[in-house]
């Protein structure tokens, strides 16, 4: 239980920091200069201003020192994030396992956040994306299975992106290189069905609204990020229901 608690306070700690990337790292800012302060007004913000969670719920939503509200990314990465974290510890404990899916979720959320605020996936995310999955699939899915991913992947978004005529950005293509050298081959194809399915279910109703065209960019790294953790975690869970369900039919 000891563990279990440790953990959860380290994952709260390190999802708070994972805000400061997907602030700064969009901006060409330094990670750990200067130090942590209000987008809003600049003030340089205290320990009591940092506490994961609590410290949004204490200052019921609103900086300190000029009032304006904390965009509500802070207290959403620091809930979801942690609890991420939490079933991957609990899955596989103190193993390789457990670090590839910290770090795998970490990169998943920092590039839905940036992609859905910005409308980009920074290169630096990627590549040093790109770089821990290839090294942590030893441990993991293997370094051949992981590099044919990563191939594979990036391949299949790019053709995407060249057939769509813009609708699909670079970010996109280099973020789904990342997914392949972490799910390997067979679980980026799982991936690449899921994100696809989500996200014609986001796009549909805007389409039959006419607020989007074939043609529309879209924000596609939140549908990825839904879709690869999860084949991360479940891959051979969701292909057991799938055939169970092909079965039945």
């Amino acid at each position: 239980m000891y563990y279990y608690v440790f953990m959860a306070i380290s994952f709260l700690l390190l999802a708070s920091f994972l805000n400061v990337v997907i602030y700064r790292l969009p901006r060409g800012e330094s990670l750990l200069y200067p130090s942590s302060h209000c987008p809003a007004c600049g003030h340089n913000l205290r320990v009591l201003d940092l506490l994961p969670l609590l410290s949004f719920i204490f200052l019921r939503g609103k900086c300190r020192y000029c009032q304006k509200r904390i965009p509500v990314q802070y207290p959403l990465v620091e809930f979801i994030t942690p609890i991420l974290w939490m079933l991957v510890f609990m899955k596989w404990e103190f193993t390789v396992q457990t670090l590839s899916g910290v770090v795998f979720t970490a990169i998943l959320v920092a590039a839905a956040f940036t992609d859905i605020n910005h409308g980009i996936i920074p290169d630096t995310l990627s590549l040093t994306g790109l770089i821990l999955g290839l090294v942590l699939s030893f441990g993991s899915t293997g370094i051949l299975q992981s590099i044919l991913g990563a191939l594979a992947f990036g391949l299949i978004f790019l053709l995407a992106a060249l057939l769509s005529h813009g609708g699909m950005g670079g970010g996109d293509i280099k973020l789904a290189a990342v997914i392949g050298a972490f799910t390997g081959v067979k679980g980026a194809i799982m991936v690449f069905i899921i994100s696809s399915l989500l996200g014609g279910l986001w796009v549909l109703p805007l389409l039959i609204r006419g607020k989007a065209g074939l043609r529309t960019p879209i924000k596609f790294a939140p549908f990825l990020a839904v879709a690869a953790w999860l084949i991360w975690m479940y891959q051979m869970e969701i292909m057991s229901f799938y055939w169970n369900m092909l079965w039945r039919l």
